[in-house]
């Protein structure tokens, strides 16, 4: 997968790889509208600046999956520049989605972002460049990238007509790899078999990462809006019974960004709409009431694409 990165974003790693080398000790920035595209660069750009796979002594990814990060995992990141590389020329460390930061953590991550070793190299990724401190904007490298335009063509051509039923993917770079690779055969055939599913085991794809769980997603956002209004509260009791905790609010996150995409938004309710769903965005897990939130992205979404006759 890395070769096909490669490929494809070659322009954007050479411009990275040249900072890198022409520094001692670096904090860069990596941001864009695609989180997953800079998670994959990202990963990419230790081995295609250093020529060689390297091991896990010289590499450290820190991925909070939704939740923060804190003084502990800025307490590891500095443990571990203590030690100079082993085999590599330089100690990466890749901390995604750096905005979910402690003001804490943060401010514990200054001193080494301004002064990091001079065998450091330290990326961090964002889509949200606005929200983090302005004392961490200004002691790094920022980049902004972009997914190849050339890449989503490739993907739109490789899967003809129903594009416009997986066009998601052009949000969600990883999860476009996995289609770019099933091609449009095997993308058919996961549509086809999650379209025929039973509820019960619908609600057991939904968690899963990758092509797959979207999938799911969008099959049951697509039963909510579709389903008669008694057989929706049906499927909603049984999607809460059997997702609950931190699955329920990665669950809600997923949603919203498949709810967000696939809506018109030029009405004049849009923008309430919007600032409520992108709010979720930025929720903690323990600030959320995820059934009353859950409910009211269904609404919205079933609302949207039904238009008055909603629950008639």
């Amino acid at each position: 997968m890395k070769d096909l990165i490669v490929n494809y974003a070659k322009g954007q790693l050479e411009l990275l790889k040249r900072i890198i080398e022409r520094s001692k000790g670096v904090s860069l920035l990596v941001d864009g509208e695609d989180l997953s595209y800079q998670k994959e660069i990202s990963r990419a750009l230790p081995e295609y600046v250093e020529k060689f796979p390297g091991k896990a002594s010289d590499i450290m990814e820190i991925d909070p999956k939704g939740e923060n990060i804190g003084i502990d995992e800025i307490r590891s990141i500095k443990d571990f520049l203590n030690y100079s590389p082993e085999l590599y020329l330089r100690k990466y460390v890749i901390v995604h989605d750096c905005d979910k930061m402690t003001q804490q953590a943060a401010n514990a991550f200054l001193k080494t972002l301004e002064e990091p070793p001079e065998y450091a190299v330290i990326i961090l990724n964002t889509k949200r460049w606005h929200y983090l401190l302005p004392t961490i904007r200004s002691r790094v490298f920022r980049v902004s990238v972009r997914v190849p335009r050339n890449f989503l063509d490739s993907l739109k051509e490789k899967l003809g007509e129903i594009w416009e039923e997986v066009s998601f993917l052009e949000r969600d770079f990883q999860i476009a790899l996995e289609a770019y690779k099933l091609e449009k055969s095997g993308v058919l055939k996961l549509l086809e078999n999650t379209r025929h599913l039973e509820t019960d085991k619908l609600l057991k794809k939904i968690l899963l990462e990758g092509l797959e769980g979207y999938v799911a997603c969008l099959e049951l956002l697509r039963r909510f809006v579709e389903v008669e209004t008694k057989t929706f509260f049906e499927i909603f009791d049984k999607l809460t019974n059997a997702v609950t905790g931190k699955d329920m609010f990665l669950l809600i996150q997923k949603l919203v960004r498949i709810v967000l995409y696939r809506n018109d938004w030029e009405d004049s309710s849009a923008q309430r709409d919007i600032s409520f769903l992108d709010s979720i965005l930025r929720t903690r897990v323990a600030n959320l009431n995820s059934r009353i939130t859950l409910m009211n992205i269904l609404i919205i979404h079933r609302e949207r694409k039904r238009g008055v006759n909603s629950w008639s």
